[in-house]
Formats: C-alpha cells, structure tokens, sequence
C-alpha cells in the first residue's frame, strides 16, 4: 500500500491527507517515509486543516489576510499547531472546570484570554452528546466561559467610544466622525447580541456577514440601483426592506416589549425580522452604507426615523448645488418601521410641534451619534426586563417577553440587563473633569459590581481591564487629593476576595455529623414543588444553621418549645435564580422515578442549560439530578 501510494504525484496525496485527521498526519503519516514527510510539509495542505478545523479566530491572526495572502508567506503549520495545543490545553481547563469547584474563575480567566481562539472548541462541549456523563455541567460550564468571552468583544466595541470622545477633547472631528462615535452601528448594537448569543450562531462579524449578503440580494432584485440619484437610491432600498418584511414588527401592540426585538442580529436572523422601530431605522442605516448612501439614525421623542443625506455640493437628486462648503447639505427622512416611501418634513415638524419641541428642533432632525441609539437601545431592554418584572400575568404568557429561543428565557434574564448596564457605563465619555455625569455613572457602577458579584464572577478579568481603569480616572478629584491609592482600591479588593474563596476548599457537610435529633429530608437533586405557591424547583443545598423555630406549648400552658427545620437553597422556575432559601415546611419533593427529561415539569425543562451550575446528568430511574457538588455534600 505505501508503494503504491509512493508512486501517486504529489497533488495526488495532498488530496488523500485531506481526508487524513490532521493530528493522524502530524503523528503517524509524516513519519511514514521521507517522501510523504516532505509532501506533508506543504503548507496548502496545512491552509485547509487550518480553514476546515477552525471557525473562529482571535483578532491577533488577522486571519483574513493571511488567506488572501500568498500561501508560502504564511506558516500555516505552525498556526495549526499552535491551535491544536490552545486546544488542548483548553480541554484540560474545562476538565478541571467540571471535576472541581476549586479555582473555577481562574481556570476560566485562562480560556477567556484566548479570546475566540477557544470558541471552537467551547462550542464543540456545549453541544457535547447526550449521553456524556457530564453532560449538563460540560455545557453549563463551556458556555459560560463563552460568555464571558462573547462579552469581553461587545465591551471591546463599546471602549471604542472612549477613545473617540478622549480624541474629540483634543482635535477638531468632522460631523460624520461625531455621528459614528467611533463605532460601527452595527457592531455598536450587535454588542447587546453578545450577551445573549451563548451557543448560538449570530456574533458581529455574523451580522456584518448577514447585512453584506441583504445587500447583496437586493442588487440581484435591483440591478440599476447604484445608478440612481441619492433620493431615488434610499426611497427604492426602504422599499425593499419593507415589502421583504426586513423591518416592523407583527403584532405591535402585544409584542412591542419583547427582548428580540431590541436585538438587531435576532432580528435580521429571525424569519419575521421583528424589531423596534430605533432597530429598523438601524437596519435601514447599516444596508444603505453597502450602496454609498450615507443615513443616519434619527430619534425623535417616540418616534425614529432615518435622515438621509445628500453627498457635499450635490441635492437629494444629483443636481449640482450652488455655494459653499458651509452650506447645509440636502437631507430627506425615512422611517422604515412603518413606510416605505419618504416621510414629508412637514409630517415630521407636526409631530415635533405636538411634544412642543421647537426650539430644539434643528438639533432633534439631524442624525443621532451612535453612542445614543445605543444608549435608547439600552432603555428599551430596561424596559423589556420590566414589563417581564411587572405585569402581572402567568408565566407562560410573561416568558416571550424574554425568550429568544424556545426554553431560553430564564438564562436570559440577568444577561439582558447586565448589558444594559454595561452599555450605560461604557457609553459616558470617562474624562476628568466630566463633573455632569460623575455620580450618575458611578451609581451604574455600583450597579454593574452588584451584578458582577451575585452572576457573573467569572467576569473578573473584565472589570479589572475596563472598569477599574475608568474609575481611577472618573473617580472624584478630592478623593484623588486625599488619598494616596488608587479609587479603584476597593473594587480590586474584592475581586481578590472572590478569586481567594474561589480557591479555598469548603468543609463538607454531611448528614452523619449532624446531631441524631436533625434530619434532613430531602436530598440535593431531587425537584419539588413549592406548598404554597405552586412552583416548581430544583434543590441546591441545604442548611441546619438557624434551624430552630419556637413552638408554644398548647393554648399557650407551659414552656415554648423549640422544634429543628432545616432550610434549603434551591433554584426555581420562576426566574431562574439560585438564590432562593426555602424552609421544609414549604417542600413537596416530586416523585420522577423513571421519567425522561421530556417528562419533567416544563419548568424544571426549561432549567435544564443552568441545571449544569449543579448536576451532571438527569438520572431517569433515579428521578434525580446526579450532584455536582460532592465537594460540598459528599453524600447526597
């Protein structure tokens, strides 16, 4: 067979090593014989492991010129093979991850400073089979480390207003670079999809990809549309937007609030395309950037349209203009939401002169920075979050206010708000003497670090890069006078404390060392449903400490008694938090012997991605969740 294969041409074996797992080719076919060593050397072999086994790349590759480049000026090899060995070394952080609560955020912190070099693999361990003996806690954890890197490159995006607003202090900016704020729209609100994307398809290179091919079936739509005049132009691309239903949304009334709609890679992926009208003018924005028609954002009080203009010295139409480079260039108004023709200023100045809006009204029709769609944007989350909170309705009807895919809704809670958190901290130009919007900022900070501590320890890493730097430079200038160490002290502190007890070892509790008169009924593991309010949930932990109640004796004759009730952690099915302390009074556990997860309470299903925070596996003839925290409660 090796002669045979001996006498092939070079070309001929390249081909079959395709077919060849790269690690087999670096291990055992290169060592076979000289001939295929050195065939096995040719980096366009290497190019296509490197392109077929990895998807996604750190910026720090610039891995796109390299494939545009010629083959031989890049050691696609070595890039395999240092990608091969961040990989492992990834797979034995996740290992440990999983075996072990000790040093979980410092395990995580080294993955998530590969950047999207571990996506790959994280992604291949949150879509880990059923079958795996881990497999909840293999997802739960992976995908949280994903997060968290899915994060770190949304506030990466935002930071980018910082130095835009620090540039802007010290030299002049044209009017489009005051618009943009440094951003690129659509990465600045791709970043909001960030916090929610967790194993899903839909980053912002995927979303910039998503609008690059929009544009592109419009072309093949609209052959002749990039001969056309500017007005012609835009009114011909909201038109297509709104008979291809790219924009509004079904149903206004009933799904105004919902969370998909602020999000404007769920939106362009969703087959509805269902968005706000700030998301839709955005859209609108972001294609009209592929054909050279330069629109803009424009938010009005309630309302958001799309201002177009006209390029310097020519009118909506292509007609040259008479005058100078001060004179105001020709602009036109779209509001994609809910039209598809141009919107007649007069329209526009009616609505305006109804809010009483006059005297700010040059300013309000002009286009809106980036900065502050994004910061609406982080608004209508609020306010998606808060209806959720708020009305009252059962909670099957109340979970598409927050769900993005079927079942998701719980773990999407927190992520929602916590970006809008960030949003509103990242978008405040950090300087000095900035005295107008200091302590409102620092509010959101405190905001952000109560968050960060109760949800997203394993953000650490990011508040130390980006907040900590910011404080030290918001913080008030007395406190800089007065003290000698940084303002940021405190929060670092903290931090240090998180990772400390992160790498302590807990003293386990276990039921033969309780006094003989405890008893502790249930086991973690087993659902139950609330007494009282009906709900379902998963038990985490429990605890004997304060576990005393007093009881009177009858009709109040003689000595109180004192009576022992254990209390439980749990997580529930009506938000998905894990905080919750319920007594045993409280507890009805359910019996699920033999039952499959698709027969458990849909509640406790839809847990089942934050299930892995705890539990291995769901044990069907047990009726249980196997226990991930045999550190903790060795015997149960």
């Amino acid at each position: 067979m090796e002669g045979a294969l001996e006498r092939l041409p070079d070309e001929i074996i390249q081909l079959i090593l395709r077919h060849v797992p790269a690690q087999d080719v670096l291990s055992a076919v290169a060592l076979t014989s000289r001939r295929l060593h050195t065939v096995s050397q040719e980096p366009l072999l290497w190019k296509y492991f490197c392109v077929h086994n990895f998807k996604y790349w750190q910026a720090e590759h610039y891995i796109q010129r390299k494939l545009v480049a010629q083959v031989h000026d890049v050691d696609w090899k070595r890039l395999f093979i240092q990608r091969l060995q961040r990989n492992i070394h990834i797979a034995y952080l996740i290992d440990g991850i999983v075996a072990s609560r000790v040093r979980r955020l410092q395990k995580s912190e080294a993955i998530c400073l590969y950047g999207y070099d571990a996506k790959d693999y994280l992604l291949s361990q949150c879509k880990v089979a059923d079958s795996a003996d881990d497999v909840l806690a293999r997802r739960f954890y992976s995908c949280t480390v994903l997060d968290s890197i899915h994060r770190s490159l949304a506030i990466e995006e935002w930071a980018k207003y910082q130095d835009h607003a620090a540039s802007t202090i010290l030299h002049d900016v044209p009017d489009s670079a005051r618009w943009t704020a440094g951003m690129q729209l659509e990465r600045a609100l791709g970043a909001f999809d960030m916090f929610m994307l967790h194993d899903d398809e839909g980053d912002m290179d995927e979303i910039s990809a998503l609008i690059d091919s929009i544009a592109q079936q419009i072309r093949n739509d609209l052959p002749g549309i990039s001969k056309l005049a500017t007005r012609a132009r835009a009114v011909a691309l909201v038109g297509w937007l709104y008979r291809n239903n790219m924009t509004g949304l079904d149903d206004s009334e009933r799904t105004y609030r919902y969370l998909r709609n602020c999000l404007i890679g769920r939106a362009l992926r969703d087959d509805r395309h269902p968005s706000l009208p700030i998301i839709s003018a955005a859209i609108y924005a972001c294609i009209a950037s592929r054909f050279d028609v330069e629109a803009y954002v424009c938010s009005l009080p309630s309302e958001v349209h799309v201002v177009v203009l006209a390029p310097p010295g020519v009118n909506l139409d292509g007609i040259t203009m008479p005058g100078n480079t001060t004179t105001p260039r020709d602009k036109m108004y779209l509001n994609p939401f809910k039209s598809d023709d141009e919107v007649p200023l007069d329209h526009i100045l009616e609505f305006l002169a109804r809010f009483g809006s006059n005297a700010a009204q040059e300013s309000l029709l002009g286009p809106t920075a980036t900065d502050l769609v994004v910061m609406r944007v982080a608004q209508s989350i609020r306010a998606s979050f808060t209806s959720f909170r708020t009305i009252e309705l059962p909670l099957p009807q109340l979970i598409p206010y927050i769900e993005l895919n079927r079942g998701d809704w719980a773990r999407n809670l927190q992520p929602a708000l916590y970006s809008m958190i960030w949003a509103s901290i990242m978008m405040v130009p950090v300087l000095p003497e900035n005295e107008d919007v200091r302590w409102d900022w620092q509010q959101d900070v405190r905001d952000l670090l109560t968050y960060f501590y109760e949800y997203f320890p394993e953000d650490s890493w990011l508040i130390e890069k980006y907040v900590c730097p910011m404080y030290d430079t918001f913080a008030a200038p007395t406190r800089r006078q007065q003290h000698w160490e940084l303002p940021s002290k405190r929060v670092r502190d903290q931090i240090r404390e998180i990772k400390e007890v992160d790498a302590s070892i807990k003293t386990p509790r276990r039921r033969r060392d309780l006094d003989p008169s405890y008893r502790v009924r249930f086991r973690v593991g087993q659902v139950f449903k609330h007494r009282r309010y009906d709900y379902h949930g998963l038990i985490i932990g429990w605890s004997v400490e304060g576990s005393y109640r007093p009881q009177q004796a009858w009709q109040g004759s003689g000595p109180s008694e004192t009576t022992f009730q254990p209390f439980y952690r749990c997580m529930v099915g009506t938000d998905g938090s894990d905080h919750h302390v319920i007594a045993e009074d409280n507890i009805e556990a359910v019996d699920l012997r033999g039952c499959g997860p698709e027969r458990l309470p849909c509640e406790i299903r839809d847990l089942m991605p934050m299930a892995g925070k705890f539990f291995k596996r769901w044990d069907s003839e047990a009726g249980v969740f196997v226990s991930n925290l045999r550190e903790v409660f060795p015997e149960d």
